[in-house]
């Protein structure tokens, strides 16, 4: 009997993978740092120690890399999450594999 399901929301469920790259794309622009959408984008899912070094050169581990972190949360969570809906048929999924809760 399957007892549950684990899916990974972003992107799975929630349309977010644009919203976390612009939230990337806004951060580095505060900071000086002039990295395209186009880059960032295909590096969504890889986590901040791999998309910080391959982008700008910075460790996830360093100062910079923890405040550029810091500020990408912050970003997302006021000027995207908001504005998140789940993909199509999310909810019906959700549904079918939750009926209980």
């Amino acid at each position: 009997m399957l007892k549950g399901v684990i899916f990974d929301i972003d992107g799975t469920l929630v349309d977010s993978n644009d919203a976390h790259a612009q939230s990337w794309v806004d951060t580095f622009s505060e900071s000086g740092y002039e990295v395209p959408f186009d880059v960032v984008r295909p590096l969504i899912g890889m986590g901040g120690d791999k998309l910080l070094p391959d982008t700008i050169g910075v460790s996830q581990d360093s100062a910079e890399g923890k405040r550029l972190s810091k500020r990408r949360s912050e970003i997302f969570r006021e000027r995207y999450l908001p504005r998140l809906r789940p993909l199509d048929g999310a909810r019906q999924l959700y549904c079918v594999c939750a009926p209980t809760i």
